[in-house]
């Protein structure tokens, strides 16, 4: 907060300084999830709707078709289990006789290739890279989120004084620091707070590589409408003293010229170089290495389908014993 002093005079404002609201940057979606994301769930419902479709009318041609047909056709449960064989790309245990369930099932081979062509396709996409999930952008979706917003307590002035309907918005879900490291390392890596910053302090941090990740993403994301208080930057002199026109034509030909914006940008530079932790970003279009570490939600799920299918022939062998000793 700058207060006016009696005993001194300010020069020309030469930056501006501005406190505002930080978010927690987005993140990857873990790449397990890439398989329920492949298709939006109005697809999944319309997937699974088809199915069902299917299923009951292969049963109904099956069953009423004039040729003898295969009991697995006219089986509510079989029929399900040879078009989910199809979809899978499995190959069935017996063909259908009738024509008309042979054009059914022909349109329904169809239609599983075509979908099994996409879905591998988005599935090795998303393994590869899984995507962002989206972050908050504006204040609106901060208030909406319901994320706890935290300050220092040396910060609340500026809402006591500022917009009542903000302040009212804040205070519903404000969080007082009991440290600012604390507040800082719950925004960075518990991702449930969003935080109060000072710019300056924020750019330091992330030349510094404090706020940015092990592949140099940052882990925190300034709201461009977040700004909450806004102060200008100047010098002080003593009142009345005769350098003061001299100082503040040198300042103002020193910030025209760019120089004060360059010193900046040069130390900032140089903290980044010295951190060690700001690397070159490779363009979007370059070479990707795809190795097993990609593949491990495909192999998770291969595992749990061979332990479904285990517990499956398990409880199909207790069946048939227990039936056997029935008899």
């Amino acid at each position: 907060m700058f207060v006016k002093d009696p005993f001194f005079d300010t020069t020309n404002t030469y930056n501006m300084m501005s406190i505002r609201w930080y978010v927690p940057c987005s993140v990857k979606y873990p790449r397990w999830s890439s398989v329920f994301r492949i298709l939006s769930v109005e697809l999944w419902l319309v997937l699974i709707i088809s199915i069902v479709i299917a299923t009951i009318s292969t049963t109904l041609v099956g069953r009423y078709s004039c040729t003898s047909e295969w009991q697995g056709y006219k089986i509510l449960t079989s029929s399900l289990t040879k078009l989910l064989a199809v979809i899978l790309g499995v190959s069935v245990s017996k063909m259908p006789r009738a024509q008309s369930l042979r054009l059914l099932f022909l349109a329904w081979v169809c239609f599983s290739l075509a979908f099994s062509t996409v879905f591998q396709a988005f599935l090795t996409t998303f393994l590869i890279d899984s995507g962002y999930k989206t972050p908050i952008q504006n204040m609106d979706e901060l208030f909406d989120s319901g994320i706890k917003l935290a300050y220092q307590a040396a910060y609340s002035s500026i809402f006591e004084n500022g917009d009542e309907s903000v302040a009212l918005k804040v205070n519903r879900n404000s969080l007082i620091c009991p440290s600012f490291k604390v507040c800082i390392d719950w925004a960075i890596y518990q991702k449930n707070v969003t935080i109060l910053l000072n710019d300056k302090f924020a750019e330091d941090n992330f030349a510094n590589g404090n706020f940015v990740g092990e592949e140099s993403e940052p882990l925190l994301c300034r709201l461009e409408d977040g700004i909450v208080y806004s102060y200008d930057q100047s010098m002080e002199m003593f009142h009345g003293d005769p350098l003061m026109r001299r100082f503040k034509e040198i300042i103002d030909r020193m910030v025209e010229a760019g120089l004060y914006n360059y010193w900046i940008s040069l130390n900032v530079n140089i903290r980044k170089i010295f951190s060690r932790k700001i690397a070159i970003v490779h363009p979007p279009d370059g070479y990707y290495s795809f190795n097993l570490y990609h593949m491990q939600p495909a192999f998770y799920i291969l595992l749990m389908g061979l332990g479904i299918s285990a517990v499956c022939f398990m409880i199909e062998l207790l069946y048939s014993r227990v039936l056997s000793k029935r008899k």
